[in-house]
Order: C-alpha cells, then structure tokens, then sequence
C-alpha cells in the first residue's frame, strides 16, 4: 500500500543543511536522542510487556560501503506521529525530552548522505512503513512529499531503522571511528550509566568507565587524614527575569590528565553538550590555567536547567549569562574554606613510589662524593685574613666551639631505616672532615636536610636528607634522571659545607638559624 509522507518545505532549503556546523557525533547524536526519547515516552508500556526493557541503539559506519545504518528497539513510529517527523521543525506535542525540536533526523541524514531510507514498526501497530529520500530528486522535482511503502508487521514488534547512502563530504574516515566511539560514549555517559541505554558502534558496547577521584590529604596537612576530593553541587541563581539552576558535582583525579578525563561534562535533559571526549569544558574560572595542575586534575560533571541550546544541540545559547552564571558558581564553590579543592588540584602532590625514593638517595649519595668544593687561593686568603681572630682560636684549641646536639637539633629529621647510607670524606678550604651522609622517609612538614656533629668526633658530621619533603614528589621525574639530581647535590653540598664552616669559626648559632629558616621554606614555594 502506498501512500504520502509531507515534507512541506522550499526544496532548496535542504541544501543549506549540508553546510551548516557540525560534528560527527552530534550528528549521529540525534538519532540516539530520537531513540531514547521514543523509549521514553512510552516507558511505562514498554515495560509493562517486559519490565527488563532498555532502549538499544546501534550504530553500524561502513566507511567502504558508503554507508551508516542506526537501528533502535525503540517503540517506532506510529501513525500518528508519521508525518511529523519528515516535516522540518514539526515540533512534538511533548517536547520536554530530547528530540525538541522536530530537526534531528532530517538535518542530521541531509548532513551526512545524498540518500537516505527510514524503516519503522510502531508497538501495537501490524504495519511496517518505509520511505526514501533522495535529495537531488526532491531539489530537482522540487517535491513536497514523498512515497510511503506500507507491509504487514508483527503487532508486537517495534523498531525504527535509519539507512544513510552516498555518503556526503561530511561522512566520517576510518580514523575517525575512535573518536566517534569516545564521543558517542561521553554525550551518553548518564543513560549508559543508569542503565537505560544499550548503545553500540560498529557492534562495540559503549560503557561507562567511573573516573577515579583522589583520596589524600589536604596538602597543607599532609600528615593529616585522607580526604575523598568529591564534592556534591546544588546552586541556583534567580532573578525577575530568569531561573538557572545547576546539580552535578566537582571533583579532584586521582591522577593528572591533560586533555580526557579532566574538565567537565555540561548536561541539559541527561545528554552532554558541547562537551563530550577530550572536548569537555574547562573554563579558567573553574579548571585554571591551561597546563597547570588544576587543570589537570579538576572535573566533574554538571546537569543545567534555565539556558537553551542550539537546534543541533551543538552548544549552550545565552553566552554572557552561561559565562555569568560559571562564575558565580565558581565563587560558590571557593567559599567552602573547610574544603579548598582549587588549592588542592593545585597544588597537592602525589607521593612517589619507595622504589623511586630509594632511587633518587644512591643518585644523590654518589653525586654527593664525587662533587668537590673548590675555592681559588685568592678566596682562600680573604677568608683568612676576614677570620683571623677565630682562625687563632681554631689553632689554639684545635677545633672552634662546636655547638651540642641539643643546639643542632632543631627541625632534625625524624628519624626512619635509612634509604641511604655511607660516609664521605670532604675538604673545604683546607679542613678535612667526614659526612655521614643518610636519606630517610622522613616526615614532609619538616625540612629538606639536617646537620649533626659526632659528640665524639668534632670532624665527624652527620646531615640527614629528608625524601619526604614535597620537592622530590613535585621534581620526581627530573630527580630520577642520571644528572637530574646533579643541581640539588650542589645546593644542599653547599649548605651543608657552609654551616660547618661557619660553626668552626663560632658562628653555629647564624648558621643554624639560616638552616632553620631555609628548611621551612624549602618545597613550600
């Protein structure tokens, strides 16, 4: 039997469809959303037939074949609702759900082909309905309707199949198809994720991969409980004109990314928009700098009510109210001071591997023995001459007052099994003295190093390294290379020579201080 389909509407404006701006996956996106919200409206049927219904959509690209196929299990398309979804922008009598606009199909198939046939068999209906269009014969014949095929079907079975042909030049390549899977997959996340949506493509299940969210302490008490970087958002903002609201949450990785997992999925009615794959939001106000930690590490996923998206629901309208509206947001959420997840995507650091530490002590140790102080003779003399007071003192008694244990053990390392451990002999400007050189797992709210003197030995000197400290995590890469730990051996060499230079001529007390003071800085800047 056949009969006609109105697709009512000036031929040549057809045409324009094919280049408007589009991405793949929200082309294909819309036949999804055409499937979800079929199962939708008719939920309560559906399941009332079997109560384990979900709506199952696949999407078959056959890029040698020229050809894309979408197929729903959905509830069809019945009668009644026949004509509106061929005529542009017959908008549904409910169009609270996805498929608002009345646009979807049609734009999305002129988009992507030449040619394009919709197969379909409404639930209770013993009739299947297909129909073709071909748009360079509706340009030409300047057609205002199109042939309707009608064949008896099962009562029962309900489906809608979308065959695109002579794919245009907006077609997907075959290295496109990861990316379409990502995408498809990400716009999805919520109804794959609540189980309400089977979706394949090119028969590979979509499925929801939860993001790992990172429990540590707050970086500021590192020795403090760890925490769950999670934080639940409910915010509206309302004036007499307008009503935006947002639910969703925010949430610190547990480890860096720099352009999939971090940034935020943006939801209107359950789908993502503008925001799917390694194209999620990250606005400055809410992820910060481009290439910082936060940015790295922030995500989330927001649900918005109030603003309006485009016809293909390829972006959110009202620009300078969205942009508002993020702001405000983001002064909601950096006014919990109990809970500073900006801070801490910031500026918290993973502690590195024992394995790595452990790495990191024999570079250190080795460069530390093989590094020498050297001063000219010239220096040398000043020096002299500068001290010759205390340089009388040291010939008198051997050895300057050296300062007790008590005195040198202010921020001393705590103690743990050492990482490494040896003894060094060093000459500086003429003094010949033993460093016993160690590298503990100490504690990261004390310093980088500590310095000691044998009670027994007064050229005897014990100096302490503490892996512990925030630098080694923030620098572990750099630490672990042959000659990236070279720089650090130099500084603290240098510390350390100065301090028991200083104490030998009866300046412990300046030295400690200046230790004291570089130790609680050291890793904090």
């Amino acid at each position: 039997m056949n009969n006609k389909v109105s697709i009512a509407t000036t031929p040549l404006v057809y045409q324009t469809f094919r280049y408007i701006s589009n991405k793949v996956w929200n082309a294909l996106a819309e036949y999804v959303d055409n499937s979800i919200a079929s199962f939708q409206a008719h939920q309560d049927l559906l399941q009332k037939v079997n109560p384990n219904h979900k709506v199952r959509v696949d999407i078959n690209i056959d890029v040698e074949a020229d050809c894309i196929q979408i197929c729903d299990n959905a509830f069809g398309i019945d009668a009644f609702n026949f004509n509106r979804a061929f005529e542009l922008a017959n908008i549904p009598l409910d169009a609270s759900g996805l498929n608002e606009f009345g646009m979807g199909m049609k734009v999305s198939s002129i988009w992507l082909s030449n040619l394009w046939t919709v197969e379909t068999s409404a639930f209770g209906e013993s009739v299947k309905r297909r129909v073709e269009f071909d748009l360079e014969k509706v340009i030409q014949d300047e057609m205002l309707d199109l042939d309707v095929i009608e064949e008896p079907e099962i009562a029962d079975t309900h489906y809608t199949i979308v065959t695109l042909h002579k794919l245009s030049q907006n077609k997907p390549g075959k290295r496109q198809l990861a990316s379409i899977k990502k995408h498809i997959a990400s716009i999805y996340t919520k109804f794959i994720r609540d189980g309400l949506l089977e979706l394949y493509v090119n028969g590979e299940l979509m499925e929801h991969q939860p993001l790992k969210i990172l429990k540590a302490p707050y970086y500021k008490t590192p020795n403090a409980e760890p925490i769950e970087w999670f934080r639940p958002i409910e915010y509206t903002f309302e004036n007499s004109y307008y009503r935006y609201s947002v639910k969703g949450f925010i949430a610190i990785l547990e480890t860096q990314s720099t352009s999939t997992d971090n940034g935020f999925l943006l939801f209107r009615r359950g789908r993502a928009i503008d925001s799917s794959g390694d194209e999620k939001y990250r606005p400055t106000v809410l992820s910060g700098e481009v290439g910082s930690p936060r940015y790295k590490r922030i995500f989330g996923e927001l649900e918005l009510e109030g603003f309006e998206v485009s016809f293909n629901k390829g972006t959110f309208l009202q620009d300078e109210d969205f942009d508002m509206f993020i702001q405000l947001l983001r002064e909601e959420i950096a006014s919990n001071k109990e809970f500073d997840i900006f801070g801490q995507a910031q500026h918290y650091t993973k502690p590195i591997a024992l394995p790595t530490k452990k790495t990191i002590a024999s570079k250190f140790g080795s460069a530390f023995g093989s590094i020498n102080i050297n001063t000219t003779s010239e220096s040398s003399n000043q020096t002299s001459n500068a001290h010759s007071s205390s340089a009388s003192t040291v010939s008198e008694n051997n050895h300057a007052p050296v300062p007790s244990v008590e005195e040198l053990t202010t921020n001393i390392i705590t103690d743990s099994t050492p990482l490494y451990d040896s003894e060094i002999p060093m000459t500086v400007d003429g003094y010949s003295f033993t460093i016993r050189l160690r590298a503990v797992n100490g504690e990261s709210s004390q310093g980088l190093y500590s310095l000691d003197v044998d009670p027994e030995n007064s050229d005897h000197f014990i100096s302490t390294l503490n892996l512990k400290n925030p630098f080694f995590d923030t620098f572990a890469n750099l630490l672990s290379k042959d000659d990236g730990i070279v720089p650090l051996v130099k500084v603290v060499q240098t510390m350390v020579s100065t301090e028991i230079m200083l104490g030998k001529q009866g300046q412990h007390s300046a030295a400690q201080y200046f230790r004291s003071k570089f130790n609680s800085y050291f890793g904090q800047f």
